[in-house]
């Protein structure tokens, strides 16, 4: 099988060109047009209730502790400033440990760790929104969303992809299907939701993993 979610993170790698092509195109990661999945927080402006996972801004996919199933078919991990939310400076960021060094020696701010998570979510049963997913596989739909995780959220998602990969060598994170949903957390005055991934028993259909792995080297 192709490289490990292990493998990939030891590396400090993207995720490499797809071993595809169409039409004449040369297909890489970097080109695909994947839209977000973003959590529902009290400050965010939209008519999905709180909670919910949305995809593209428009459709729900879960709403707050309600699980769906999703294959982990890609990370990466960075670093970036701990720029507060309430100040006008971009932050810079880094894909590399010794890059993300760099700018922290620089910075009044330090760093932390990210990931840009890439998942296919099964369309859930008895779902009438087609539109959200546009991916036949096998004898499923998938939508295929991209979310950016960070503090608490890279550690109920991220983290929990590695741990799995570090303690299960040989066996491709996208292998297992996972159990994605958000919920609530509270520190002092501040309340929010947040996405989490748990691994399931549950193993990831032949045409789904072959259609995973084109995401890999």
């Amino acid at each position: 099988m192709s490289k490990t979610l292990k493998q990939e993170v030891v590396k400090q790698e993207s995720v490499n060109a797809l071993a595809v092509g169409s039409a004449g195109f040369e297909i890489d990661p970097s080109d695909l047009e994947i839209p977000r999945i973003n959590v529902v927080q009290k400050m965010t402006e939209t008519d999905a209730p709180l909670g919910a996972l949305v995809i593209d801004r428009k459709h729900v996919l879960s709403e707050a502790e309600v699980p769906v199933k999703v294959i982990a078919v890609s990370a990466q991990k960075g670093w970036r400033e701990n720029i507060p939310y309430d100040e006008e400076e971009m932050p810079k960021t880094a894909w590399s440990k010794s890059r993300a060094d760099e700018i922290e020696a620089e910075s009044e701010w330090g760093m932390i760790e990210f990931a840009e998570i890439t998942l296919l979510v099964q369309k859930p049963e008895g779902c009438k929104d087609d539109e959200a997913y546009q991916l036949p596989i096998g004898d499923n739909d998938y939508a295929l969303g991209k979310i950016n995780v960070a503090k608490n959220a890279y550690r109920s998602t991220f983290k929990r992809l590695v741990t799995f990969a570090a303690f299960n060598e040989g066996v491709p994170v996208h292998n297992k299907i996972w159990s994605f949903m958000s919920e609530p957390l509270s520190k002092g005055k501040y309340s929010w939701h947040n996405p989490s991934l748990t691994a399931t028993k549950e193993d990831t259909p032949e045409e789904v993993i072959a259609f995973a792995s084109k995401f890999q080297s």
